[in-house]
């Protein structure tokens, strides 16, 4: 039985009243109104995706952002961190959600990429990067990164080979905010860690479960769908207190 995805992070998180975590999995096909992959609540099966990298013997200390549905050449490492900005190709390095409305509690975002080696491997070594957006364009534009929380990094893959696949994943704590009909991004890239030993090696996403090796994806603080108002209670929920002639008002708003 593959394990779910609490199992994998230890996911123990504060909620709103109403509200639960979101596990969102990675799967086809492309959004509709951009380029980037599917971030849906529903388990896709188990498969090998088209999104990768081919590492070759790249060195150490490369990176090389994803391209939905492409496997990226090893020309496309390069020393500079990656994501090192907001989305590219109309999202195309990313995997997306919505349009939603509510809020998301404060809390520990998880996030996860599972990976296998398909035309060779045995010695490739990287970790995936994840970086947070939201927009209320479906291509990604004037995005606004969420609590500015820079860059997480996943766990370290060793030794890829074409028979067992392997999870990179990480968590970054990530302050409330709300979607007001936007689009939620997850933008990711492949650090180099390892380098591989012939021109072949290459590293793809898989899709599933999110078990302890397959499956990739995310989960979410607690998220209550709707308007503030209506997630957090609705009239009366928030009050303004005020001072007049020395007494003290509280008003509902």
């Amino acid at each position: 039985m593959p394990l779910g995805p609490l199992l994998l992070f230890g996911n123990d998180q504060p909620s709103n009243p109403g509200a639960s975590v979101l596990t969102l999995y990675c799967a086809n096909p492309i959004v509709s109104g951009g380029n980037a992959g599917t971030l849906q609540t529903t388990t896709p099966t188990a498969s090998t995706s088209t999104t990768g990298w081919t590492v070759a013997t790249t060195a150490s200390g490369n990176y090389s952002r994803q391209t939905y549905n492409t496997e990226r050449a090893a020309a496309t490492f390069g020393t500079t961190p990656q994501p090192s900005g907001i989305p590219l190709g109309s999202g195309e390095d990313c995997w997306r959600y919505g349009p939603s409305t509510g809020t998301f509690s404060a809390g520990t975002w998880y996030s996860s990429l599972s990976v296998i080696a398909v035309t060779s491997g045995g010695d490739q070594d990287g970790r995936a990067r994840f970086r947070f957006w939201r927009s209320s364009n479906p291509a990604a534009t004037a995005p606004t990164e969420l609590d500015s929380i820079g860059t997480i990094i996943g766990t370290t893959v060793t030794n890829l080979s074409t028979t067992v696949a392997q999870s990179s994943s990480g968590s970054g704590f990530i302050g409330p905010f709300t979607l007001a009909n936007e689009y939620l991004f997850m933008q990711a890239a492949w650090e180099i860690t390892g380098a591989g030993a012939a021109a072949d090696r290459d590293v793809l996403i898989r899709y599933g479960s999110m078990g302890a090796t397959d499956g990739s994806g995310l989960v979410t603080a607690a998220f209550a769908t709707g308007s503030p108002a209506a997630v957090f209670g609705g009239a009366g929920y928030f009050k303004r207190r005020r001072m007049t002639d020395g007494l003290c008002y509280v008003d509902d708003l």
